[in-house]
């Protein structure tokens, strides 16, 4: 289901595939495009329960999606300063969830995942809210420009902020996939929340590393660039990239199209 508001409408669509080589799929999604929220979690490979955790995460963010369909506050800052404080919240939930699910569940304990979810705030001038933990991205795309909006939270992009390592270095470093945030790990949660205008016409991505770890910007950029108004081929077409560039990991993708009625 597609939606509207005033002025703006909005369609949201996602796809996830195990790939080729992965015996099991650890990624999960959410497209509620009625309460404009879309999410990706990753769980972490190499621990137990990955799937559990990714899949614990949406569930929760689902349950509470219906939070940010309440009434609006009297001023847009106000409802701004709400709703984040919504999808911190809700993430946090998310993070007890898992957690409890661990200490009740020994065969999952350290169990973990990424997250990257937006949520579009209904105003006169579209908005958009990204929280994210972990190295699942979010890219904005507009016009013939890509912009990723996430920093990933990983070892290797600290050390790159810090001048120790080059982008080229960090590239074939073995350390590379080492999160420094998670949700479901650490007794205390630690999320980026940031927020972006939108114009008419921008597309949002969002995905976990079985998508970047394969397509650079510049990749991702050339692959929905056809279609760049089409939320479901832009899907559809970079999941079949990464299964053409040998599919060595789950993969996910949401995309979100933003764009003024012609009414």
């Amino acid at each position: 289901m597609d939606g509207r508001h005033d002025r703006w409408e909005w369609t949201g669509y996602g796809q996830t595939d195990r790939g080729l080589i992965r015996a099991s799929n650890q990624d999960a999604f959410l497209v509620d495009n009625r309460r404009r929220l879309w999410a990706v979690a990753d769980g972490m490979g190499g621990h137990p329960g990955g799937d559990v955790a990714s899949r614990l995460v949406v569930d929760t963010l689902a349950d509470f999606a219906t939070t940010l369909c309440r009434s609006t506050l009297s001023s847009q800052k106000d409802d701004e300063e709400h709703r984040r404080l919504l999808l911190t919240t809700m993430a946090e939930q998310a993070h007890a969830t898992i957690r409890a699910h661990a200490e009740k569940n020994p065969s999952c304990f350290g169990m973990g995942t990424t997250l990257v979810m937006a949520h579009l705030l209904p105003l006169i001038q579209p908005r958009l809210l990204v929280l994210h933990v972990g190295d699942s991205r979010a890219y904005l795309i507009r016009g013939s420009t890509i912009t990723q909006l996430t920093r990933d939270h990983t070892l290797i992009e600290d050390s790159i902020r810090q001048g120790q390592l080059t982008r080229a270095q960090a590239a074939y470093h073995p350390d590379r996939h080492v999160l420094t945030r998670a949700i479901g790990l650490g007794s205390r949660l630690e999320c980026d929340l940031v927020s972006y205008d939108l114009h008419s016409g921008d597309l949002l991505l969002l995905c976990s590393d079985g998508l970047t770890n394969l397509l650079t910007d510049e990749d991702i950029l050339t692959t929905v660039l056809p279609h760049p108004h089409d939320a479901h081929h832009s899907t559809r077409a970079l999941i079949q990239a990464a299964l053409d560039r040998g599919g060595i990991d789950n993969v996910t993708v949401v995309s979100c199209t933003v764009s003024e009625s012609r009414e």
